[in-house]
């Protein structure tokens, strides 16, 4: 059984080993992981044999005691048995310091700026990461004089940790042996928070997790995301996933991240997608981006102004599932011409058998399909629409703007950076 107590990475580096008579061996490089516990077990150190000027493994049974002023192993030097570092073990140091972990709990990236290590049961474990600012003092070797200094003022720099059991460590591939992609806790997070982390993240890691995701999880969070990020994770999924994500996402989304990926990758992603949504997506890449018509989406509820109430909310049943809101119902004419615009709440509070031309809301507000973004989001914000309808000169619908598409519009601009912050 090694003695030991708890203590932090950054306090063993450099800590001289020696054999059970007080002959130096070496000096402590870094300790030895093994994966696959909450808790991951130390299972060796690396040390630099001084005799041999190389860095060797030795085991936990080797060790007799790990000390912040040294460490002692159970045999003579002459009998250690030294070990090679294998393909699936990690070093604490090299694999896990100043490294990128998402922190599920809390829906955030942290940094590592040192690592707890404690006795559980028999075994020495990996039990906390200090993410704060105490943990990097403690590295540069300024802690006990900070500490001396705030202790004068009865003060002190906090630890900031969190339990290994709380976080995931991401794979990027570079390293063999690193713990796999929190694919359930992240699954299972709000796509903003998701956004968020894949947003703070090295680009390996963006696609690492982004990759892992179900399609419909992955959609609602890339949508989320800046354009070029959001491009970026596209063009490095296989064609299969990136098909099954854009099938998850609204046309007008699809379009949006189709517009900034190299057209023929975006022609080869519509050769591939299903034949009436290629076509509604090919028809909104063919306005500019920054006007109502490059805004707008298809995906929205039509209904006849001869319908009652009953027939209305039967109809809706159908219609529904393949609309991207349906806060409002448009109604139109035997001409497809716009007629007038009705709300859930108007339905659902009128009795079934009323015709929905008379609650309909005949005073409409619509925009062009050239009317500039900014222009759209003045009549959004206006009238306090939560969708607009895009209409030609005859007054024909072509497609709804969302508040959401013009939102970065009307958010002042202290709020608006806050909201990209977040992803």
């Amino acid at each position: 059984m090694v003695l030991f107590s708890e203590m932090f990475l950054s306090e063993l580096k450099g800590v001289p080993v020696v054999d059970r008579l007080q002959d130096p061996v070496g000096e402590v490089r870094d300790f030895v992981l093994t994966v696959g516990d909450v808790f991951p077990k130390v299972t060796g150190l690396l040390v630099r044999v001084s005799a041999r000027g190389e860095d060797f493994v030795i085991l936990m049974g080797e060790i007799d005691l790990i000390g912040r002023q040294f460490v002692v192993t159970k045999s003579v030097k002459e009998r250690i048995v030294y070990a090679k570092l294998r393909n699936d073990e990690l070093l604490l140091w090299r694999d896990l310091m100043d490294k990128q972990i998402v922190d599920t709990e809390g829906a955030r990236v942290i940094r590592v700026n040192d690592l707890k290590l404690g006795k559980i049961d028999q075994d020495i474990r990996l039990i906390a990461a200090d993410v704060g600012f105490r943990g990097l003092l403690r590295r540069l070797g300024f802690l006990g004089l900070i500490d001396l200094i705030l202790g004068i003022f009865s003060k002190k720099v906090p630890d900031t940790l969190i339990g290994w059991d709380h976080v995931d460590q991401l794979k990027t591939g570079k390293t063999k042996g690193m713990i796999t992609v929190p694919t359930r806790h992240i699954s299972e997070m709000h796509p903003s928070d998701i956004a968020n982390i894949i947003s703070q993240v090295h680009s390996e890691e963006k696609n690492a997790i982004f990759a892992s995701l179900a399609d419909k999880t992955a959609a609602e969070a890339l949508h989320e995301l800046e354009p070029k990020i959001q491009a970026l994770l596209l063009l490095t999924l296989d064609t299969k996933k990136a098909l099954g994500v854009l099938d998850k996402m609204p046309v007008d989304e699809v379009a949006d991240v189709l517009g900034d990926i190299p057209e023929e990758k975006a022609n080869d992603f519509l050769r591939l997608m299903k034949t009436k949504k290629a076509a509604q997506v090919k028809e909104l890449l063919t306005h500019p981006e920054e006007t109502a018509g490059g805004l707008m989406t298809k995906e929205f509820v039509v209904i006849p102004r001869n319908l009652t109430v009953q027939q209305t909310i039967e109809k809706m049943r159908s219609l529904a599932p393949s609309a991207e809101t349906i806060y409002y119902l448009y109604v139109v004419d035997e001409n497809e011409r716009l007629a007038g615009v009705l709300s859930l709440r108007t339905l659902i509070i009128t009795p079934p058998e009323v015709l929905i031309s008379q609650i309909m809301e005949k005073d409409l507000i619509t925009v062009g399909l050239d009317m500039n973004q900014r222009q759209v989001a003045g009549v959004v914000s206006k009238y306090n629409l939560l969708a607009v309808p895009v209409v030609d000169k005859d007054e024909k619908m072509l497609g709804i703007v969302t508040v959401d598409d013009v939102v970065d519009f009307i958010l002042p601009p202290i709020s608006r950076r806050i909201r990209h912050m977040l992803g």
